[in-house]
This record gives C-alpha cells, sequence and structure tokens, in this order.
C-alpha cells in the first residue's frame, strides 16, 4: 500500500471562501471542515487543519465530555443544538452555561 499513500491528512490545502479567511477561522466546505492555519484572500490557497483540538466560542448552552458539538453558521460559535447546524466533532471537556470557550475535537467532515 505504500505506493498508494498520498500524503498525511491531518493539514490539507483548499481555495479560501468567497470573503476570504482569517487564520484559526472554522471553514466548511460541503462535507469537510477544518481551521484555518493562516490568513488567506478569496480564492487563494490556504491550509486547514481538519484533525486536532480547537477553543471555539460557544453558545448559551452546557456540553460535557464527549458531547457531539455543532457549528451554528450564522452566530460562528458552537451549540449544543443539532437543528440545521452541522456536527464538527466533540467536546472533549466541560463547559457549563456561563462558559464561552469550549474545546472541540475536530471530526474533520460533517457527518
Amino acid at each position: 500500500m505504500e505506493e498508494s499513500y498520498g500524503a498525511p491528512a491531518e493539514r490539507i490545502m483548499v481555495p479560501a471562501p468567497r470573503g476570504g479567511v482569517n487564520r484559526g477561522d472554522l471553514l466548511i466546505i460541503k462535507k469537510l471542515c477544518g481551521v484555518a492555519v493562516s490568513a488567506a484572500d478569496e480564492g487563494e490557497e490556504v491550509e486547514i487543519m481538519v484533525e486536532g483540538c480547537f477553543d471555539f466560542p460557544k453558545a448559551a448552552c452546557a456540553l460535557t465530555l464527549g458531547s457531539p458539538a455543532y457549528w451554528d453558521m450564522a452566530a460562528k460559535q458552537i451549540t449544543a443544538n443539532a437543528h440545521g447546524n452541522p456536527r464538527i466533532g466533540v467536546a472533549i471537556g466541560a463547559a457549563p452555561l456561563e462558559a464561552q470557550i469550549v474545546r472541540v475535537r475536530l471530526d474533520g467532515f460533517i457527518a
């Protein structure tokens, strides 16, 4: 299988979306999700990390260790509400209602 190996998969290159991207932004491209490693203008290649644990802003909700983490596209924050929000990973620690940040282990794809 060595001859069919392409590259490590924790970081991949993608075109920056409309409006560009800032370092640390979460990008969702169809079924793929990852965090931008650097800033890029619209259409430029940008490296995203599709594996790893990242701190994200959190809605007014409580998450426990292992809880699914959904991305609220409009508010640009993690929520426990699955309705209309793509799952991007799981909480890797407790984040009570009053917490503003939650650490999430990315799935790397939208299920």
